[in-house]
């Protein structure tokens, strides 16, 4: 029979080619599941590029907008672990990770603050962990910004208790001096009593959540902050645990406060400075059953540094700025890698001849003839120098803002230069005798007797949105433990979620409601919506808690801007620091308050630490005033001689390569 019968054909079987189509549907099943199982595994040292590259090697490269708070210590961390992830199981957050950001939410919740939130990057974290991280690089700044709040946590909650014995005692403390640098001065510290509460490592690894945002009031990480500026003795606790058995909110009045229905006595103090010293005093000594507390300021020392800052100087380097543009001598620094000591590159001449123009490369240390690419010492003096001008952190690493500043043109320098000669001629040719100035760009304040700096310090300035205002204008009086009256705009984007999500713990915080009588009101709905509406208005009580901290410097104006202290001690180590709604944190408030009182009896540390003890309110009003001018200055020369520039923060001189 043939093979090509078509009969035998059609009974030809069918069921090979059924099983072989079933074994390949059952292979592609199998391998479809199985890659679905399949976790992705992280190289172990995959990242240790990006994390040297970052903490080593190039710290302006960090790619993320929050910058690292504490470099040092998360430089450290990862330096022992070899720069490996400490907080990621292949690409997913490992248990301790999610057991610190549930932690760190909770300590951050009820508190008016942003700034919490910001120190412990939960912004941040709310805005990159909806999705697991599949990028190395991703993956490497959540490690680096969970490690950096872990170590603001632990300094929050005071973890530093448990010390070996061979770290110096918390009395004795770094203070650097112009003329000898780095020393250990001791500071006088009362005996404290052996405390009952648990230790600082309880917050990490079983921690009691309860405490944190329950209605204790040093529930709060900022409470008891690890920089903090008082140090409360036990019968000071006592005293000052936040209960409506204080009876404040019915009894406290301000001016703000007052009215028609007003009644009952008034818990703040008023000093008119012409009355008797000695009955003043005693009134001061009687009030404070305890000891002075010790602050992180320290003693007030006066400095003696030249003033400067006048028209005549900013005229003469005008004409030198003018004189180089047209010389043609000045050439930019090409795009290229970073730069510091013992690099050897083309841009390293390039650098150096650039210093020489500016006189930041001076001839004491100047170029002898060695490799004239190499970056030797001299040169990272001569970075270092440009950029303490500059406002920049003095590490002598030319890193990518360093190049900015240092291609700002001759020509646009001139520019700058002649916009502040209008702004400081715009102020009197003498300023007084004692007075103020607060440099917005340069986050700075300086005060001035008899054209001698006496008393400098960073402060912390409104950001672009809440621009602090150019005033002049006088320090009127000095407020101990002041409370707060919150703008609206704060009050409805910000205090009021809280107060309605948390209204005990506000309340611990210091908040009420005050009605149109004076009248000071618990956190209850109807009150929170009666603020809300505009009827009430919300105060916070003086204390520890308060957002103003313990001194406030009136200074009237009708922007309502004032001076005062803040519990955000951390902000005054940024090298950029605007973050306020305007007014003015300073970094040495108690030293100001003494600066601006000596002339008034004897007011020194011991009696400021009292006045700032408790919740009690004192107002001291300034005999003499002093003049205050809030200015914004973006080039300006010092007491040395030395031409200063500023980045244009709030971009009032309209030159972008001046700006951010």
């Amino acid at each position: 029979m043939s093979y090509f019968n078509p009969e035998q054909r059609k009974r030809k079987s069918i069921l090979p080619l059924l099983i072989l189509g079933s074994l390949c549907v059952s292979i592609l099943y199998y391998a479809f599941a199985a890659n679905q199982k399949t976790v992705p595994v992280l190289p172990e040292n995959a990242v240790r590029p990006h994390l040297v590259h970052w903490l080593e090697e190039n710290p302006n490269a960090w790619p993320a907008q929050d910058p690292i708070f504490n470099p040092a210590a998360v430089r450290k961390i990862y330096q022992r672990t070899d720069y490996r992830l400490l907080w990621f199981d292949n690409y997913s957050l490992s248990d301790s990770a999610n057991d610190l950001l549930r932690q760190l939410t909770a300590a951050s919740s009820g508190n008016p603050s942003s700034m919490v939130d910001y120190r412990y990057h939960l912004g941040y974290f709310d805005r990159t962990l909806r999705d697991t991280p599949q990028r190395l690089q991703m993956a490497a700044v959540l490690d680096v910004l969970l490690t950096d709040a872990f170590v603001s946590y632990a300094q929050d909650t005071q973890l530093d208790r448990i010390r070996p014995k061979s770290r110096p005692h918390r009395g004795i403390t770094p203070v650097f001096r112009e003329d000898q640098g780095f020393r250990m001065v001791a500071l006088p510290r009362p005996p404290q009593q052996a405390s009952n509460e648990p230790s600082g490592r309880k917050y990490f690894r079983g921690y009691d959540r309860a405490r944190i945002i329950g209605s204790s009031p040093h529930s709060h990480p900022y409470s008891q902050d690890y920089n903090t500026d008082d140090e409360r003795t036990p019968s000071n606790a006592a005293n000052s645990a936040r209960s409506f058995n204080r009876m404040r909110h019915n009894t406290h009045r301000d001016r703000s406060g007052s009215g028609p229905g007003a009644s009952g006595s008034d818990s703040r103090i008023y000093y008119n400075q012409s009355r008797n010293n000695r009955g003043r005093d005693n009134r001061v000594r009687n009030s404070a059953a305890i000891a002075s507390p010790v602050n992180s300021e320290g003693r007030y020392f006066e400095e003696n540094i030249p003033y400067g800052s006048d028209a005549y100087a900013l005229r003469n380097q005008l004409q030198k700025l003018r004189n180089l543009s047209t010389s043609g001598r000045w050439r930019p620094i090409p795009p290229g890698p970073a730069m510091t000591m013992g690099a050897r590159h083309p841009h390293v001449g390039r650098l150096r001849d650039l210093l020489s123009l500016y006189g930041d490369y001076q001839a004491d240390y100047r170029y002898r003839g060695a490799d004239h690419n190499r970056f030797d010492r001299s040169l990272h003096q001569a970075v270092a120098r440009f950029q303490k001008r500059h406002g920049l952190k003095p590490d002598g690493i030319v890193g990518r803002t360093t190049r900015k500043r240092l291609n700002l043109s001759p020509a646009a320098r001139a520019k700058i230069v002649e916009m502040n000669i209008r702004r400081r001629e715009a102020l009197p040719a003498s300023l007084g005798e004692r007075f103020i100035q607060v440099n917005i760009p340069a986050y700075r304040l300086q005060y001035v007797e008899n054209g001698q700096v006496k008393l400098a310090m960073n402060v912390v300035v409104g950001k672009k949105k809440h621009a602090t205002p150019e005033i002049t204008t006088r320090v009127s009086k000095v407020i101990f433990n002041p409370t707060w009256t919150v703008p609206r705009s704060i009050l409805v984007n910000e205090i009021l979620p809280k107060a309605r999500k948390n209204p005990t713990g506000m309340e611990n915080m210091g908040y009420r409601v005050v009605s149109g009588s004076g009248e000071y009101l618990p956190l209850t709905s109807g009150n929170l919506s009666a603020a809300g509406a505009g009827s009430y208005l919300m105060r916070q009580m003086g204390g520890e808690e308060n957002v103003l901290g313990r001194i406030k410097f009136e200074i009237p104006n009708k922007h309502d801007v004032y001076l005062h202290d803040t519990r955000a001690r951390t902000l005054f180590s940024l090298t950029d620091r605007g973050y306020s709604h305007g007014c003015i944190r300073l970094e040495k408030p108690r030293h100001l308050a003494e600066a601006l009182l000596r002339t008034q009896g004897s007011w020194d540390q011991w009696r400021i630490g009292q006045l700032t003890t408790g919740e009690e309110t004192t107002e001291v009003d300034l005999t003499r005033l002093v003049n205050i001018y809030i200015t914004y200055w973006t080039a300006w020369v010092d007491g040395q001689g030395n031409l200063n520039f500023r980045p244009d923060i709030y971009a009032k001189d309209g030159l972008t390569d001046n700006q951010f």
